[in-house]
């Protein structure tokens, strides 16, 4: 092959990255339009369907040259990353869903890419009914549409060594007033969008303990206190309504007290090591409810640890001045 061939055949493997893309964009505005009954963009036949159909359609494109299984991994990527810009561009999904579903669709767009490599390695002559992949997300929500979603209760633990009475963490739990930017150590889940707590302070009312949040973007919600060890340990448990998350604060597939994600409760615990040391450990308790939870839960894992990390870090470094 002369160099100009191969220019000339690098230029016509463009309109399969970007057809895929668009026809990937198309299928998260059909999912959205789907009758509620069916879960729509958060279907196993969308979110696992679109990204094998990208690869797939992408090393189609290239089915005239000799194609190494790291090009069969790899070139999906730009597809993929071009359908997830696309979602952004249509505003059909946030900076949130995308960065968590990110490393999901890239893998499974590897997959397809190389389940069409394989495939076209087989049938080398009248690839054209290949094609028919671009129909597996129906074919996926039709045998998905009787299965019910499967619901995960999950509990998280993290614990950190503070350089602090009891005492003086326990007020700071209970009044945390004002939270700056820079006192919150380097989250990923804020680096993706979830908005950063600005106050948390509990107050009697009632004859009731209530913990009142404030987060950024105009979040807020209640909790209830419901064990109380003064010095010891504290727990309580969430009160979400419609007007705790106002449109745009956060993606309406993530938010906390909405279908597939809910925070129950959260307790805290301190253990004294010395006078002036304790261990501080928040135990988090969430529901997780969606059609793809063997990628979900360990997702939900990863980043409410690193969540709640940084709010033992609040602490610790509030205590420790």
């Amino acid at each position: 092959m002369s160099n100009n061939d191969k220019k000339q055949s690098l230029k016509l493997k463009w309109p399969w990255f970007v057809g895929g893309a668009i026809y990937g964009v198309f299928l998260r505005f059909i999912f959205d339009v789907i009758p509620s009954s069916v879960e729509g963009p958060m279907s196993a036949a969308f979110l696992i369907g679109t990204p094998l159909i990208a690869g797939a359609l992408t090393i189609y494109g290239h089915r005239d040259q000799a194609m190494k299984v790291t090009r069969m991994i790899v070139l999906p990527w730009v597809t993929t990353l071009l359908l997830l810009l696309g979602t952004a561009i249509a505003l059909l999904e946030g900076a949130i869903c995308i960065a968590i579903m990110s490393p999901l669709f890239l893998f499974l767009a590897s997959l397809g890419g190389l389940m069409m490599g394989g495939c076209l390695y087989i049938r080398r002559r009248n690839t054209k009914p290949l094609l028919s992949v671009t129909l597996l997300p129906f074919v996926i929500l039709f045998a998905e549409g009787s299965i019910p979603l499967t619901e995960h209760q999950m509990q998280l633990t993290e614990s950190v060594v503070v350089e602090a009475s009891a005492e003086r963490i326990w007020n700071e739990i209970v009044s945390a007033k004002e939270i700056k930017p820079d006192e919150l150590p380097v989250s990923l889940s804020h680096l993706i969008g979830v908005p950063k707590p600005l106050e948390g302070i509990n107050r009697h009312t009632d004859g009731a303990e209530i913990r009142y949040s404030i987060w950024e973007k105009g979040v807020n919600f209640e909790a209830i206190v419901l064990e109380r060890e003064p010095y010891q340990r504290i727990k309580w448990q969430y009160v979400f309504n419609e007007n705790s998350f106002p449109k745009g604060s956060m993606d309406d597939h993530v938010a906390i007290g909405g279908k597939y994600f809910d925070l129950h409760d959260t307790e805290f615990t301190l253990t004294p090591i010395t006078t002036n040391k304790t261990e501080l450990t928040i135990h988090a308790s969430y529901r997780i409810n969606s059609a793809i939870n063997f990628y979900a839960v360990p997702a939900s894992r990863f980043l409410g640890g690193d969540f709640m990390r940084t709010i033992l870090g609040l602490y610790k470094n509030r205590s420790e001045k």
